[in-house]
């Protein structure tokens, strides 16, 4: 906005360090959860379902894919739900041993199972009624060629489901609030690359030297919600269902501006925060 050293200058005095961590502190948090986030899974896989507005399958007969499933903590919280058959993939061994660990303690079916590899060379044995994405695709860093190889997990008839976001150009699509004590919108987009990853390093990851979003840990693409249409397009979906900032239901007011808002090219994808969507080839 105004040069990297202003900028970083700026929000510098904005920012605090009181989540600041190694990488080697996060592995020793990361070990220490337990029964707790298996709690938050099944409360956020409740307001998965509000937000999908009945349109999120939860059928016992039918068998999933939880792409990128992390810890597997929401892979788990399906199964609780009732789903007998569902399998969770990622390409960090970390993540694959702790959700096992999880899946073990819980006593967790044969149903249930972790795969570590990643999605784009791994080859299923079948493929699946349902296959989701939780918090992924604004991270992935070839989101189209992503929304390609989804198409070819999904069995005929099946479907993709996605919920993600805060997409970059949103709000708060930076993803760096754990550091700030004053949140200024669109900040990733009003500031200098640099200086927010200056700031990120000195107050909330310091071995973490990353020099563009896409290096971050997590990465960030940058994508834009007209984007995501055209990925979704070009790689033969349609939609069965899509809605944006869901969350703003409970506020009647900002939920009307927003639909309003996202409905115009050109503003939409300074508006559109998050994005819930169920796809049919």
């Amino acid at each position: 906005m105004l040069g990297a050293s202003i900028d970083y200058l700026v929000l510098r005095t904005l920012a605090h360090s009181r989540n600041r961590a190694s990488e080697d502190q996060l592995d020793c948090e990361f070990a220490r959860a337990g029964a707790a986030s298996l709690d938050h899974a099944q409360a956020k896989l409740r307001k998965l379902v509000d937000r999908f507005e009945g349109r999120l399958p939860l059928d016992p007969g039918l068998s999933y894919l939880d792409l990128g499933c992390g810890s597997g903590e929401l892979t788990l919280a399906f199964a609780r739900r009732g789903v007998r058959r569902i399998t969770g993939v990622d390409f960090l061994p970390r993540n694959i041993e702790r959700a096992r660990a999880c899946a073990a303690g819980a006593g967790a079916g044969e149903g249930v199972r972790f795969v570590c590899s990643d999605a784009y060379r791994w080859s299923p044995e079948e493929r699946y009624d349902v296959v989701l994405s939780f918090d992924a695709l604004e991270h992935i860093d070839a989101p189209g060629a992503f929304l390609r190889k989804m198409a070819e997990f999904v069995a005929p008839g099946g479907v993709a489901v996605l919920a993600f976001g805060p997409l970059f150009h949103s709000p708060f699509g930076d993803h760096m609030w754990d550091f700030f004590w004053l949140q200024i919108p669109w900040r990733g987009v009003l500031f200098s690359e640099k200086a927010v990853l200056r700031v990120r390093n000195e107050c909330f990851r310091p071995t973490d030297p990353a020099r563009s979003y896409r290096e971050v840990a997590g990465g960030l693409n940058l994508m834009r919600y007209s984007e995501f249409l055209g990925h979704a397009r070009d790689a033969g979906w349609r939609f069965d269902y899509l809605a944006i900032n869901s969350f703003l239901r409970r506020f009647p007011p900002l939920g009307i501006v927003s639909d309003v808002v996202t409905r115009i090219p050109g503003l939409r994808d300074f508006f559109a925060h998050s994005v819930y969507a169920v796809l049919r080839r």
